[in-house]
């Protein structure tokens, strides 16, 4: 795979992400391929209806006003690899922890594969254990 591509491959990968947090549906919809596979934190791998879902009814519910910067960006054949920072503010209930209005910042990775313009998989990690010492004070 030439250079040009592994930018593409970067440049879609990070585009499914600043989508989600600007609510822009439609384009999320778009990037992301009809046989979409996701897979995070040890739980059961969700198709795409599910992660939109996720994404839109719980992540964006819970939380506003996301900041996400991409500190490291890898890609190597039609994977491309992203370890990330997000700051937000907690204004809904997340997994059972009713809003707190503070800021927090989630930590994590994710490797999405992108194949023919389109991310077709998704593997992520998120610092879960420190969001939530964040919300809760514990």
């Amino acid at each position: 795979m030439n250079r040009d591509q592994l930018e593409e491959n970067k440049e879609l990968a990070l585009n499914l992400s600043k989508a989600i947090m600007a609510g822009e549906w439609d384009r999320v919809e778009s990037l992301i391929s009809n046989d979409f596979i996701y897979e995070a934190d040890g739980r059961p791998a969700i198709g795409k209806p599910e992660y939109i879902g996720f994404m839109k009814n719980v992540l964006c519910k819970a939380f506003v006003d996301m900041n996400m910067n991409f500190l490291h960006v890898v890609a190597e054949g039609s994977f491309v690899s992203v370890n990330y920072t997000n700051e937000m503010t907690h204004v809904g209930e997340f997994f059972g922890i009713p809003a707190t209005n503070k800021r927090v910042v989630a930590t994590g990775q994710f490797i999405r594969e992108v194949k023919k313009g389109e991310v077709i998989a998704e593997w992520q990690t998120t610092n879960m254990a420190g969001l939530m010492q964040q919300l809760t004070g514990k």
